[in-house]
This record gives C-alpha cells, sequence and structure tokens, in this order.
C-alpha cells in the first residue's frame, strides 16, 4: 500500500491580499477581486480580470531588478513558506513549479535587463532554485489548466515513491498578459463583465493572477490534510473545446473516488470557467457520476482564472472550508444554467454559517487539449 501524503501547510497571494486566512475571510464576506481594467499594455479594450496590487508586496527580495514580477511574486510565497514552516533547502526537498505561460511578458518587453532565456520555464525555475539555494532542480509542470491540481500529484507520487524525498513544495502561478489577454479574445471567451459559472447568463470568463503554495510532508500533522485520491484522464477531445458526454472528467472523478474509498463528499470545488461548454461538460460528467445532489462552488467569480494557479488556489480555499466548516458560495450564480442541475452553494440555500462538520471535498480542473483532474481531500 502506497505511504499516504498530506498537505501541512498552504499560502496564498492574490488580489485579495497575502495569506490563506486573509483570503478566506475576504470571499466569505463576499468580497471579488475582479474589476473592469483599461491597460493598453493588455488590450486595446476593457476588460474585467483580477490583478494583484504591486503596491502591497513586501519589501524583501534581494537584488529585485534581477527578478521579473512573477518571479518576484514567486519568491514572496516561497519564502513565506520556508519560514512558516521551517522547510530545509537541502535534497530532503522537492519542489515543483506549476504555471502555463511563466515570463511570457517578456516577449512583449524587450527593455528590461532579464535575459531574454528566462521566458523558457525551466531557465525561469533555475533562477528561482538558485535564489534559494535549494540543493534540488525545481521540476517545472505546464500542462494547461490543470497545471496546478497535476503537480500536486506529482509531488505526491514523487514523495510516495522516492526515498530521498521527505517533503515537498508544490507552487503555482501566472499573470495576466496581452498574450493571454489576445489568447482568450481570440477564442471569443472573454466576458465584458463579472464572470457566472454555471448560471443561465453566463457570457464567458474572466482572467486573474495569483500565486498560491501547498506544502506536502508524508509526516501527519494536527491539522493536516490527507489527499485520499487523484485520478487524471485526458479525452483528446478537441485543442480547446470539453468534451460534450464529459468522458475525461467522469474518468478522473471516478478514479479519484476509488482510490479514495468512495467517501461521501461534502462539497466540490469545480473548475467552473462561466464559459458556456466548460460548465455543461462538468455537469455531464458529475450526472454521470451521480454528484449532482453534492454542494458545489466555482471560485472564478472571485478571482477569475488564474491558469497555472487555479488549481492550487482553489484546492488552498477548499482546505481552509474544511478547516472552518464553512462552505464557500459560488459569486455570481442567479439560475440554473446547464441541462443537469447542480446543487449550487449560495447564501441563500446552503449558508456561511451552516452548523455541520466539514470533513471531505473534491477538487476537479479540466484544460485545453482535453486534460481533467480530479482529487479528494480530508482532514484527518
Amino acid at each position: 500500500m502506497k505511504a499516504a501524503v498530506f498537505i501541512a501547510g498552504d499560502h496564498l497571494i492574490t488580489p485579495l491580499g497575502l495569506g490563506s486566512a486573509a483570503n478566506f475571510g475576504r470571499i466569505l464576506a463576499g468580497d471579488v477581486a475582479i474589476q473592469p481594467i483599461e491597460d493598453t499594455d493588455l488590450s486595446d479594450h476593457r476588460i474585467h480580470a483580477a490583478r494583484i496590487d504591486e503596491n502591497v508586496w513586501l519589501d524583501n527580495i534581494h537584488h529585485p531588478q534581477r527578478y521579473t514580477r512573477l518571479e518576484q511574486l514567486i519568491i514572496l510565497a516561497l519564502q513565506a513558506m520556508i519560514d512558516a514552516y521551517r522547510i530545509p533547502v537541502d535534497h530532503s526537498t522537492l519542489v515543483v513549479l506549476s504555471t502555463t505561460k511563466g515570463n511570457i511578458t517578456l516577449l512583449h518587453r524587450s527593455q528590461t535587463a532579464i535575459p531574454a532565456e528566462r521566458v523558457f520555464l525551466p531557465v525561469m525555475a533555475d533562477a528561482l532554485q538558485h535564489y534559494f539555494g535549494f540543493e534540488n532542480r525545481f521540476i517545472t509542470l505546464s500542462n494547461a489548466c490543470i497545471s496546478g491540481s497535476l503537480a500536486i500529484s506529482v509531488a505526491r507520487q514523487l514523495l510516495q515513491h522516492n526515498d530521498k524525498y521527505q517533503q515537498a513544495i508544490v507552487i503555482g502561478g501566472d499573470e495576466i498578459s496581452r498574450f493571454i489577454v489576445s489568447g482568450f479574445d481570440a477564442f471569443q471567451a472573454l466576458a465584458d463583465e463579472p464572470c457566472r459559472p454555471f448560471d443561465r447568463d453566463r457570457k464567458g470568463l474572466n482572467l486573474g493572477e495569483a500565486i498560491a503554495a501547498v506544502y506536502l510532508s508524508k509526516t501527519p500533522t494536527i491539522g493536516a490534510i490527507n489527499i485520499m485520491g487523484i485520478g487524471s484522464y485526458n479525452d483528446a477531445n478537441h485543442i480547446s473545446g470539453p468534451s460534450r458526454t464529459g468522458e475525461g472528467l467522469y474518468r478522473s472523478i471516478r478514479e479519484a473516488m476509488r482510490q479514495a474509498g468512495d467517501p461521501a463528499l461534502d462539497f466540490i470545488s469545480a473548475h467552473g470557467t462561466a464559459t458556456a461548454y466548460n460548465d455543461e461538460m462538468e455537469a455531464i460528467a458529475l450526472q454521470r457520476c451521480g454528484l449532482t445532489a453534492v454542494p458545489v462552488h466555482s471560485l472564478k467569480g472571485y478571482y477569475g482564472h488564474t491558469l497555472g494557479a487555479s488549481g492550487l488556489l482553489e484546492t488552498v480555499l477548499g482546505i481552509q472550508s474544511l478547516k472552518h466548516d464553512q462552505l464557500i458560495p459560488s459569486m455570481g450564480y442567479a439560475q440554473q444554467g446547464t441541462n443537469h442541475a447542480l446543487n449550487i452553494i449560495t447564501p441563500e440555500n446552503q449558508g456561511t454559517e451552516r452548523n455541520t462538520t466539514l470533513g471531505t471535498f473534491l477538487k476537479t480542473a479540466s484544460g485545453f487539449g482535453g486534460c481533467n483532474i480530479a482529487t479528494v481531500f480530508q482532514k484527518i
């Protein structure tokens, strides 16, 4: 039997603030990071997105001019994790870095002191490794929008099968850039208002940026979360369109639940991009798995789609839900918008002060190219 792996700590840097508990409090209060933005560096038209305010950064990076904006944010999060959990930087610690586009902004900024080759993800990762002096080279993972969740899976497997590693930091991050905005514009996928996951009148997604990190350990500690099961299937449906039958996500959920022992779920943290086809596909997959009665939310209505950070960001906030026994409402939802009705969490039908104990949740994610992943987490 494979050894258990636990999430023993976490950290967030988002437009709503620094720290996991702070972010959880903000969204329970109904605060939303998505705002209208007019910035010609990003787009020739106004977009709705969630951006991190650079003015709130901590001024504790050595030689910040040597690092890009994204790298500086990742450094801040890594330092916070190392300090909070006393994580060694020796050969016993694995670091997995999740990002979809990394330093893609370097393509638009010719006048910079940052070497052009840092646009390549492994080169960026090496710069971060050397900053801290980690003995192990970072593992870089970029697999569309399941990257954050898949990074947890990769780190978990390596901890289970390689005695060299005793703990791991999994960190994900992406920032909004003109390249990313133009790509989603080309798909006509951006909403001209705050997004509405699973709602009848949803118009598309908003982009967001965040840094999210989790600390994985083989040793259960007080307050740790057990990673009970993970399933990941690619249905190769289309380069950008999700399966109309939800096949890959259906198989991913079934495998994650099988590994976890088919536990009762207290809630589901869905991918929920607020695009027409993604939300419909997820509803189909959940219906096929017999999970439509389980309370479900999407956090994209608070933060937008944070790409390579989304799976990690939403996992961390799901863990906060478990620890505080409070469900997070799905922001932007008003009326059923999928053919299979889901039990969407709203302040009216579930409440954020429900007097109950939460123990287990399912996190799902899907991405371009037909990739899908599902993970079951449980309080110990």
